[in-house]
């Protein structure tokens, strides 16, 4: 991956790893690496459908946020700026997308020493071994993100729900409003986890 492509992925606290370990295939990640080399060149243009669905979504993502990626390079960004890209609409839960790397997020929810109960839709894939770090508070948020992310009851047939109590020390910072939600820290810990009742499961997803 070329240093400003790097640089810029950096800036916005984009999981690189991930982006080219797992997310995007050799094909689209030469084809990344081919037209962002330099801050003129992302100034440009460069979004297309053409080069595969999950490098369509990164560069709609890039494209959408532009004037604020710039800002973030030059520095003239912050914690709030971050989050404002990570509760960005174009992350939608109906399809595969990139990760953040949170450990570059600030904590800046006050915890109030509480246990809390958390709800989660889960990616296709995803288990109790590898959960997400999004969660809302309360079944009302989780229709919400149905509602957003347009997650039909029959796609949600193919999706894990989760639910789980935290320490609200866990909590690193306060996501989408509407959708109730909290992003809890990369590393978080529970002190229970499980899949969401069947009765409670039927009442979400349009």
């Amino acid at each position: 991956m070329n240093p400003y492509l790097t640089s810029l992925l950096d800036a916005i606290s984009i999981d690189i790893d991930h982006l080219k370990n797992e997310y995007l295939s050799d094909n689209e990640l030469t084809y990344l690496n081919e037209i962002l080399k330099s801050e003129q060149d992302f100034e440009l243009d460069f979004y297309t459908a053409e080069h595969g669905n999950n490098l369509e979504c990164l560069l709609m993502f890039l494209s959408a946020h532009k004037r604020v990626i710039i800002d973030l390079m030059q520095g003239k960004g912050n914690n709030e700026t971050l989050i404002h890209l990570y509760t960005s609409s174009i992350v939608s839960g109906s399809y595969g997308c990139f990760r953040f790397n949170l450990s570059k997020f600030r904590q800046t929810f006050v915890p109030s020493n509480e246990v809390i109960t958390v709800y989660r839709i889960g990616r296709d894939t995803e288990n109790q071994g590898n959960l997400g770090c999004s969660w809302a508070t309360s079944i009302d948020g989780l229709k919400a993100y149905c509602d957003a992310s347009s997650l039909s009851k029959s796609m949600l047939n193919f999706r894990p729900i989760f639910v789980a109590t935290v320490d609200d020390s866990q909590v690193l910072f306060e996501g989408n409003k509407t959708e109730q939600e909290l992003v809890l820290k990369p590393d978080f810990k529970y002190h229970m986890l499980d899949y969401l009742d069947e009765q409670l499961r039927i009442n979400i997803g349009r």
